[in-house]
């Protein structure tokens, strides 16, 4: 049985606790509104956070685009067997190069726009926009190399699958930006 003075003890160090969280879940929550104030003449709360969101949109693409590289380098070094042999997933081929070469196309144009939106802070103008759109439509354009090129080089459906997934999402996620700059 537990002493009475040492429940209450508990009891007020359990409802501070829970205080304690509930502060910090409403604290969070009102975080994420981004309701800026102070913002310099001509520059809206959406521009900001269009900027915000396009910000978060091309990490969302660096990681990505991560596990992509590294699905394609592990399918390079796996294999499979069937009726002809025993043979890698993805060859050492030119298509394992292109897929690599396309995969570091869209880090780059990822990097260049990340770089580019963190030196104009909070800046979602029409100059920056038409940047943004042009280093997605790299992004894009690659995604489009891979899928109608170099998945072909893939020997394995499940495999395909995987890597399409991962693609399929690069592509919403650039989408995703791409509509920020239309309104």
């Amino acid at each position: 049985m537990i002493p009475r003075k040492r429940l209450w003890q508990l009891s007020v160090a359990f409802l501070g606790l829970a205080l304690l969280l509930s502060l910090f879940l409403f604290v969070g929550c009102a975080a994420r509104q981004q309701n800026v104030t102070g913002l310099p003449p001509g520059v809206t709360q959406a521009q900001v956070q269009n900027w915000d969101t396009a910000v978060a949109k091309f990490n969302e693409i660096a990681l990505i685009t991560s596990a992509l590289r590294q699905s394609v380098i592990a399918l390079n070094g796996a294999t499979i067997t069937d009726g002809s042999g025993t043979h890698k997933i993805l060859p050492d081929s030119t298509v394992y190069v292109a897929f690599l070469q396309s995969i570091g196309k869209i880090d780059q144009a990822q990097l260049d726009a990340a770089a580019f939106l963190k030196a104009q802070p909070k800046n979602w103008g029409s100059g920056v926009q038409t940047t943004v759109r042009n280093d997605v439509a790299l992004i894009t354009a690659e995604l489009h190399t891979i899928t109608s090129q170099q998945l072909t080089g893939v020997k394995n459906a499940g495999a395909v699958n995987q890597l399409q997934q991962l693609i399929t999402q690069l592509g919403s996620a650039a989408s995703a930006i791409l509509a920020l700059t239309t309104s």
